[in-house]
């Protein structure tokens, strides 16, 4: 964990570069909890993108989150799950300083994130449904493949209503809509939840939504876990493949 008082603070950026006045205010307890992690949130995850600063402030939020009650790691979560993705758009060079802090702080969160499907459940259930979205995204950026929360990060800009695809052959669709290319997309079939396991990320992903109640995103998971085919070429392939190479492309 990286002292508040490193060099390394003068280094490294956020959207108004000031993380660390906003990290300590919230450590200090000068700020109400919720409305401080708000600030800092916005600060490392503004329009969905990557800053350096969030590696360094992720270990400090993992140690705070021993002081506070479920519901409040419940919303430190949610607040984080776009900052952590953004990593995967950006990813850091291995065995570098920020990479070591970046990776002490999503172990921190994981094992939070864990705690709370695993033993808090009425907790997240009582929450508003905003809150639990914003949850159970945050969730999937802490314990699933980051680079699947960031699309769904970035799909929430169009109410997870339209996705973008590209395929090999050149094909592409900026605005691919989901409920009227069901001949481009082959849903997944996803298993029931049991409530426990977190080993298969479609499963306890659209389990933990369908606990939720949540109705916005569930619909659409089947497609973006399923198969694209190509209009043009007939190529299939994870539908995620078609997301990751649209954005690399164009």
């Amino acid at each position: 964990m990286v002292d508040l008082n490193a060099p390394i603070w003068g280094q490294v950026d956020s959207a108004g570069n000031d993380a660390d006045k906003w990290l300590r205010r919230l450590l200090n307890g000068e700020e109400e909890f919720r409305e401080g992690m708000e600030v800092l949130a916005e600060d490392l995850s503004h329009q969905l993108s990557w800053y350096s600063a969030t590696a360094c402030v992720l270990p400090h939020l993992a140690a705070l989150c021993k002081t506070l009650s479920p519901a409040d790691r419940m919303f430190l979560i949610a607040q984080m799950g776009p900052a952590a993705a953004a990593e995967a758009d950006c990813p850091l060079e291995e065995g570098t300083e920020l990479w070591r802090e970046f990776r002490e702080g999503m172990t921190g969160l994981r094992a939070v994130t864990v705690d709370l499907l695993q033993n808090h459940m009425d907790t997240l259930e009582a929450a508003s449904g905003e809150e639990r979205q914003m949850f159970a995204l945050g969730a999937l950026s802490f314990l699933g493949d980051r680079k699947h929360a960031y699309a769904l990060w970035l799909l929430s800009g169009y109410c997870w209503e339209d996705g973008s695809a590209a395929c090999a052959c050149g094909w592409s669709d900026e605005c691919l809509h989901f409920a009227d290319r069901q001949e481009y997309l082959k849903p997944a079939a996803i298993a029931p939840w049991d409530g426990k396991s977190l080993e298969d990320e479609a499963v306890w992903f659209s389990g933990l939504l369908s606990r939720f109640g949540e109705d916005m995103i569930l619909p659409i998971l089947p497609l973006v876990y399923g198969e694209g085919v190509c209009p043009e070429c007939g190529r299939r392939e994870p539908f995620w493949a078609w997301h990751e190479r649209f954005y690399q492309e164009y």
